[in-house]
């Protein structure tokens, strides 16, 4: 006969793939909504390949022009111009929006498929776990423990409390980046930076938010503060994490929200990255 602790055991395990699989399958509905969100980044490639075809033909500096679409004979296909730039450049501009677009498309599905097969895989587990055999609860505990699904019970720890400001890093232009560690430090973290500093954030996935202290960072600090995004997130064991890249101006925090939600105005720029362990331990100051 199972005693009372074993039962409190195998429940707990239970309750533990219960909310891991519903993290799971709401994990799986952004990434469905952020693909179907994509749009036809194809058309960017045919206003590239046009303006590139016609580029002789257009003289002086137009706000947009109309060419002959090739897919649609009879059809002509309406083109937005950068007036400062070249033809040639508006062309070069339309093939490197298509490109980023179709990396953040490959980027989001690829990880949509790694959370369908982890959802198969924590299924398969929850059917085959066996809440009366002791063996079977210990296994599946150890490995929810494993995945961070289960925590410990630590009861006595010489440990000191974690600091009360972010995480901080330093890139390798000397730039601080801060790191929110939970909801409520995300919220202040956004809440007081100054409005002309950069934020980030990783697509449609939980995650921290993130304050580069800078007006003007380089690339070399916006793809390390990426990483940096990309790690302190659900995505940190994808192989590759769109991260998003706004102003702090940009960013709202709607009335009666829940901590660490806000909205954003404008358009968010997207920077793509791997997460990095080892990148983030050299960039890390000590608390």
């Amino acid at each position: 006969m199972s005693t009372q602790a074993e039962l409190s055991a195998a429940t707990e395990v239970s309750q533990a793939m219960e909310r891991q699989l519903f993290r799971t399958n709401k994990q799986i509905e952004a990434l469905t909504r952020a693909v179907n969100r994509v749009d036809d980044f194809t058309e960017l490639q045919v206003k590239g390949t046009l303006l590139k075809t016609y580029a002789s033909q257009i003289d002086g500096h137009h706000h947009y022009v109309e060419l002959p679409d090739y897919r649609q004979p009879g059809q002509t296909l309406t083109i937005q111009l950068d007036v400062t730039k070249s033809i040639m450049a508006n062309a070069e501009a339309y093939f490197h929006h298509y490109r980023k677009d179709k990396r953040g498309l490959q980027t989001v599905e690829a990880n949509l498929a790694a959370a369908k097969q982890t959802l198969a895989q924590q299924q398969a587990r929850q059917a085959a776990f066996k809440p009366l055999d002791p063996a079977s609860v210990a296994t599946v505990k150890a490995q929810l423990i494993a995945e961070g699904a289960l925590k410990t019970k630590v009861l006595h720890s010489s440990k000191l409390p974690e600091p009360a400001h972010p995480r901080r890093f330093y890139t390798s232009d000397h730039v601080l980046v801060e790191v929110g560690k939970n909801s409520g430090q995300n919220d202040h973290l956004t809440l007081t930076a100054r409005k002309d500093y950069y934020w980030m954030h990783v697509s449609e996935l939980a995650g921290s938010h993130v304050v580069i202290h800078s007006n003007h960072p380089s690339e070399q600090t916006l793809t390390e503060a990426a990483i940096l995004t990309a790690y302190y997130s659900k995505g940190r064991k994808y192989p590759r994490v769109p991260v998003d890249v706004l102003k702090v101006s940009q960013l709202h925090k709607p009335k009666g929200a829940k901590s660490g939600l806000v909205t954003f105005a404008g358009k968010a720029d997207t920077i793509t990255v791997r997460p990095d362990a080892e990148l983030v331990k050299k960039l890390r100051t000590e608390d």
